[in-house]
């Protein structure tokens, strides 16, 4: 089941993106990432703009910040 993130506007993410999205808010490393997934470190890259596109973010400490505001990270 897809879960939405409330920011400013309620945000969908693919189920790709969703993953990504919460090996961010666990601290990996794009290379991290990509080797889990087996993609190239690029792929990771560009889906990790879309997510911050979609978010309406410039940092990852935002992305942490969204993360606590969900209740999808615990303190």
């Amino acid at each position: 089941m897809e879960r939405q993130i409330i920011t400013k506007t309620p945000v969908t993410l693919a189920a790709r993106e969703r993953e990504i999205f919460n090996c961010l808010i666990e601290g990996m490393k794009t290379s991290e990432i990509a080797k889990k997934f087996d993609l190239k470190p690029n792929t990771v890259s560009t889906i990790k703009k879309v997510i911050f596109r979609k978010l309406d973010i410039h940092s990852s400490m935002e992305l942490y910040k969204i993360a606590l505001q969900n209740n999808l990270v615990k303190m």
